[in-house]
């Protein structure tokens, strides 16, 4: 097991929670995978509208759950467990759902706790939507891939920007902008709610 820079956890907490990042803490994958199922049952269907229509066609519609990067296991675990709360589960062709994905769910390649940072390597279009085009991103992070400053990652960094074709994400918080009147407003770009899970193991 790797070890676990106590400090730095503490840091990137604390840096988290100003930023609207919901912080908890599980010990494995699957305890992180099941907080983000709960995430999913008690939200409000999705309502963000497709192109030309007022609003999404709530009646008959599940609530779409997406996980894209989850290996098979994992994602076997995940289907099961969605299929009984009545969820869509999808892990590719999410550009199909613009208009419908309540919850995703990514996996953290590491973070820099002195910008409070989840870094996601990217390296196909249904993980970069996963980060974009729900209404609550749920990131699972481990403790041990935890940075106190950026440049202590600068190695992993090098590498991720230097792969061909790999989109690399600093994701921080939910999509905000103040752009219009110099009002804070959540979701204009992407998720209206970001999960961060610190995971033990």
């Amino acid at each position: 097991m790797s070890t676990i820079n106590a400090a730095a956890v503490d840091l990137f907490m604390a840096k988290a929670k100003p930023a609207s990042v919901q912080v908890s803490e599980a010990q494995n994958l699957k305890e992180a995978l099941n907080f983000a199922l709960k995430v999913c049952e008690r939200k409000p269907l999705a309502t963000l509208a497709p192109i030309g229509e007022v609003s999404p066609p709530a009646e008959g519609r599940k609530k779409t759950f997406a996980a894209p990067a989850l290996d098979d296991k994992a994602w076997g675990y995940l289907l099961e467990a969605g299929a009984k709360m009545d969820f869509k589960m999808i892990r590719q062709g999410l550009r199909n759902y613009l208009h419908g994905i309540d919850v995703a769910f990514s996996l953290a390649d590491f973070g820099l706790a002195d910008t409070a940072s989840s870094v996601i390597e990217c390296e196909n279009e249904d993980e970069r939507l996963a980060s974009m085009i729900c209404e609550s991103h749920v990131i699972a992070l481990a403790k041990s891939k935890i940075f106190a400053q950026s440049y202590e990652a600068e190695g992993l960094l090098n590498a991720a920007l230097a792969k061909e074709r790999n989109f690399t994400a600093f994701i921080s918080g939910p999509s905000r902008t103040a752009d219009i009147e110099r009002v804070l407003t959540l979701g204009v770009h992407g998720p209206l709610e970001l999960y961060l899970v610190l995971v033990e193991e």
